[in-house]
């Protein structure tokens, strides 16, 4: 069953923005991970959320556990102890 993992982070929005290119910056660099399906990434007011469609909740998080991906959260200042990730059913996706 395909899921959403939404992150959403407060706070001030240049800084998240900052941590966000340094994560995504590091992952673009690494083989896509299995299962994903579509990566969206989405300025708040007060500040960021990322949203990941997978295809499986064990796609999402082997990818989230993956040592690249714990490596480049804290290259970019954080801990993976922050990411609070809210897992969602997916009823519908299309892309263009």
């Amino acid at each position: 069953m395909p899921i959403a993992r939404v992150m959403t982070r407060e706070g001030d929005p240049q800084e998240l923005e900052r941590q966000y290119r340094v994560v995504a910056g590091r992952m673009n660099e690494q083989p896509l991970a299995d299962g994903l399906v579509a990566h969206i990434a989405l300025k708040r007011p007060n500040g960021i959320q990322v949203i990941n469609v997978w295809e499986s909740l064990e796609q999402s998080q082997a990818a989230f556990e993956r040592p690249e991906f714990q490596e480049a959260l804290r290259e970019a200042g954080m801990s993976p102890s922050e990411i609070q990730p809210e897992d969602v059913e997916v009823m519908n996706v299309r892309t263009g």
